[in-house]
């Protein structure tokens, strides 16, 4: 039985595949089966099969065909390229899901410290909030199943379910001898593409969105954009800094509030021959003139690079930070029997100069390309055809988009570097924060808080320094720390020059607990040497959106 189900799901899968490319490519004809293909698909599907059998026969121990399946799609798909991928029942959701802007559960940020699954913040407006989670409560049991040796997924898989069931979930509170449960009935959590917008200065707007572009996200910048200038806003940084992308449409939508009708946002290029290829242009053109400045870095891809790659070109504005992923290939999403799913590499993005977005992936593992951007990458971005923007200003191609001015990322909430000093103190960093925001560390009675995060209260830019004397008291617990912990192998010394950034990262997980991510971000703005350098270039981005206006009109004479 388990045969015939085995053999039905593959060859499902492959006319799937080949079925699939005529709904993507709809002005071509349909791709009809030849007696070679059926003969090749037959072929591979008894290749398969036999493999299969001979693994349930001979391995070690009992295999699961669904795994098998899986990994066997998913390891044909790999083979093409980084971005294809085969998606069971469950995570197809889950990526749909996310698309759609949306999951259901408890909405907390939910995180592992010193081998602890702990609440790093509950969202506003959402059940977690509402029920009194807060910063620092370590999830011991949900719904009486102890979970402390559980790792992070498990937990939030655990707590996720269907919008209106309840889950009871049960905390270990410093400064609380006995443990805490509370009832928590799940609902839907909004995932918006911006997490913050504020005025970082008088007359400069600020707009975060970390999250993607999903159906959503325009909608989000317009009402975001909207509130910003009743706030006296004339100029905008727009924050696209670890976006990994999402909805083509939904980056075009954006691009028609900067671009003037007829620019062209970006083109796609289809498999050679296609009649498909083409340039998408901005069809109504700007409504927003602000000088304007992009901040991106090496987590930035595809619809946010196809963003910052149409500003560059057209000089509309200025890109700050640090060269993006590099990814310029087109997945679409294509759904299968049972609930499983594809994402398909289908196309390649090119910025409208002509730049390739996608980043070579021929020589690396799938480790090295998504994680270990070198600055060999680099040195071949700069040795490859040299492009010009509209008013001439040289650019780069083929490995994301080159900031027009590089500054290296300072934010309190990002690691410097994954082997630094950085991520060892993350735990302790976390526990001293937690015992602070409780009460619990001698003489800091004022950093004591009651409750979960009090969002709608409007923070002072001095509150929750970090004294000298409770960096003493740091220093001391990070000793204790490191002899609990031999394996790691460090001497408090080693963390000295790291002690600066200690400081304010204790007080953005303070202003966390207090406030929320978002005015944490806020109060810690100027710790951000990426946002402080772009604040400074506007005038620049002025000057060239002007004169990039100018030759338009010159253009058009």
């Amino acid at each position: 039985m388990k045969q015939n189900w085995q053999r039905f799901l593959l060859f499902g899968v492959i006319i799937a595949l080949v079925a699939g490319a005529a709904v993507l490519r709809p002005m071509a004809a349909a791709p009809q089966l030849t007696s070679e293909d059926r003969a090749a698909l037959e072929k591979l599907n008894r290749h398969f099969v036999e493999a299969v059998e001979v693994v349930r026969d001979n391995y070690l121990e009992e295999v699961d065909y669904e795994v098998l399946t899986k990994v066997g799609i998913q390891g044909m798909l790999h083979s093409l390229d980084p971005h294809s991928n085969f998606w069971d029942k469950k995570s197809y959701s889950e990526l749909t899901n996310d698309q759609n802007s949306r999951y259901f559960g408890i909405g907390s940020v939910i995180t592992m410290r010193d081998g602890r699954v702990v609440i790093q913040e509950p969202f506003r407006d959402t059940p977690s909030a509402r029920a009194g989670l807060r910063f620092g409560d370590q999830i011991i049991a949900i719904d009486g199943q102890n979970t402390e040796n559980w790792n992070q997924n498990q937990v939030t898989n655990k707590l996720r379910g269907e919008q209106g069931t309840k889950v009871n979930v049960t905390v270990r509170r410093a400064g609380v001898p006995d443990p805490v449960t509370v009832t928590i009935e799940r609902d839907a959590i909004p995932q918006l593409s911006i997490t913050n917008a504020f005025l970082v200065r008088p007359g400069i707007g600020y707009v975060n969105m970390p999250r993607g572009f999903h159906s959503t996200t325009n909608d989000e910048l317009t009402s975001a954009i909207a509130r910003l200038k009743e706030q006296g806003a004339t100029s905008l940084v727009l924050d696209l800094r670890n976006n990994r992308g999402g909805y083509l449409g939904q980056a075009l939508s954006v691009m028609e509030k900067f671009l003037q009708r007829g620019q062209t946002i970006v083109s796609v290029r289809y498999r050679e021959g296609s009649i498909m290829n083409r340039d998408l242009q901005a069809e109504v053109g700007s409504s927003e003139s602000f000088p304007l400045i992009v901040l991106i870095n090496g987590e930035s891809a595809s619809a946010s690079e196809i963003v910052a790659g149409a500003i560059q070109d057209h000089d509309r504005g200025l890109i700050v930070g640090e060269t993006s992923f590099g990814k310029g290939l087109v997945q679409n999403i294509i759904p299968l029997s049972g609930g499983a799913g594809l994402t398909l590499t289908t196309a390649r993005y090119f910025t409208p100069s002509g730049r390739l977005i996608q980043r070579d992936y021929s020589n690396n593992s799938s480790y090295d390309y998504n994680f270990k951007r070198t600055t060999a990458d680099e040195a071949k971005q700069k040795n490859n055809k040299t492009w010009m923007t509209d008013l001439r200003r040289p650019v780069f191609a083929g490995g994301g988009i080159s900031p027009d001015i590089k500054v290296k990322d300072t934010r309190i909430d990002q690691l410097d570097d994954i082997n630094s000093a950085q991520i060892v103190m993350l735990s302790p960093i976390f526990m001293f924060a937690r015992d602070l925001v409780a009460g619990q560390i001698a003489g800091a009675q004022n950093f004591k808080l009651n409750g979960p995060p009090q969002f709608d209260r409007k923070p002072t830019p001095n509150e929750y320094l970090i004294t000298d004397a409770l960096m003493k008291q740091f220093r001391e617990s990070l000793t204790a720390y490191l002899q609990q912990h031999p394996e790691l192998k460090i001497a408090p010394t080693a963390f000295d020059e790291q002690m600066g950034w200690a400081r304010n990262r204790i007080r953005y997980e303070v202003l966390l607990a207090a406030y929320g991510g978002d005015k944490a971000q806020q109060i810690m703005a100027d710790t951000d040497a990426q946002l402080q350098r772009a604040v400074t270039e506007l005038p620049n981005a002025a000057a060239l959106a002007e004169r990039a206006r100018r030759s338009r009109s010159v253009s058009a004479k």
